[in-house]
């Protein structure tokens, strides 16, 4: 009995040996200037973060190739090699201004400012922490600083844009370029206070305002400069832009009697007081344009001078840009792969 109990502790200590060495094994080696193992812990660590960033997308996470992100740990040590090689170096310097550009990015998309602890938690909650992030700009910087030092001739390339791709462009995409139907307004504003006898004053003073308007014995454009507490267009006889039928972030922040005060008041006209979610509004309405298909010499709204044509065209050039971009990286890739020894050991 005692010997079959040695027995068996030995072949537990072999499989834990044996399983030990299948962890610590590499999954790959690279060398263009020195040889750097890829462990099976790194190809697993990263493996898990592609799965996780499939099921956050509500892909199907099996569907991750290992080998395939393998050749991409491959892809990156190549790139690392080969920067340090050819004197590409990146600073703290730059990856702080690319950390600092992101926050940016992301206040202007949300349209909102973002302390820099608010910004570090939403770091932190889609990349684990403050630290990955920065590893990962620092990778971005390096491949982007390494193609365009290895790639320049390729990457400052002209793009043409032939008139017949634009007319390409603009027939598939047609329904698109659809000028929803807009209005151009003045008005005069005062806002809700809070204070419900001092917000009723103020709506029965706007209320007299209008009649004076629509009676001739007082302008808009007066009535803007005396009673008008909205400094952004008091000084321009109350205008206030363009205001198109769908644009959502104005009607949460306006509400839908504004809306529908605004979209069925005459050009020319003036409206009674409007209460908004923000204030009490006299409305004139100073143009109108229903809803239409544009065409290629359209501009892309009433507030722009860009026309179809020319937006398509910008946009044909960055995605050929871009297309250029991603053909040198990969061609870098494959000109290092020539130069280098890549050994997988990773069997699936």
């Amino acid at each position: 009995m005692k010997r079959r109990a040695i027995v068996l502790v030995a072949l537990l200590l072999i499989g834990t040996t044996v399983f030990a060495a299948m962890i610590s094994a590499p999954a790959a080696t690279v060398k263009l200037t020195k040889t750097t193992p890829i462990s099976m812990a790194d190809l697993n660590a990263e493996v898990d973060k592609y799965k996780a960033s499939a099921t956050q997308a509500g892909q199907d996470p099996a569907t991750v190739d290992t080998l395939q992100v393998l050749n991409l740990l491959i892809n990156n040590e190549l790139f690392r090699q080969g920067a340090a090689r050819d004197g590409v170096k990146i600073t703290d310097a730059m990856i702080d201004n690319a950390y600092a550009n992101q926050k940016a990015s992301l206040e202007s998309s949300y349209k909102q400012t973002f302390t820099d602890e608010q910004y570090a938690q939403i770091i932190s909650n889609n990349f684990g922490s403050v630290e990955a992030f920065r590893a990962a700009l620092s990778d971005q910087l390096l491949v982007d600083s390494y193609v365009r030092l290895k790639k320049s001739a390729e990457l400052n390339t002209t793009v043409v844009i032939s008139d017949s791709e634009i007319q390409a462009f603009y027939r598939k995409n047609k329904t698109n370029f659809i000028l929803p139907e807009t209005v151009k307004l003045s008005h005069i504003f005062i806002p809700l206070t809070g204070d419900a006898q001092k917000d009723a004053a103020n709506k029965t003073l706007l209320d007299s305002v209008a009649s004076q308007i629509k009676s001739g014995t007082l302008t808009f454009e007066k009535a803007v400069v005396q009673y008008s507490q909205d400094a952004n267009s008091k000084n321009k006889a109350g205008d206030i832009g363009w205001l198109t039928m769908d644009n959502t972030d104005a009607r949460t922040g306006l509400g839908d009697t504004f809306f529908d005060v605004a979209f069925s008041t005459e050009v020319g006209t003036v409206s009674d007081v409007v209460t908004s979610n923000t204030g009490y509004h006299i409305i004139k309405v100073l143009a109108y344009n229903d809803t239409q298909i544009l065409g290629l010499d359209d501009t892309i709204s009433p507030e722009s001078n860009t026309t179809v044509r020319a937006y398509i065209k910008s946009q044909l050039t960055s995605s050929k840009q871009q297309e250029i971009y991603y053909q040198s990286i990969n061609s870098l890739v494959e000109e290092l792969r020539k130069s280098a020894t890549v050994n997988i050991l990773y069997k699936k």
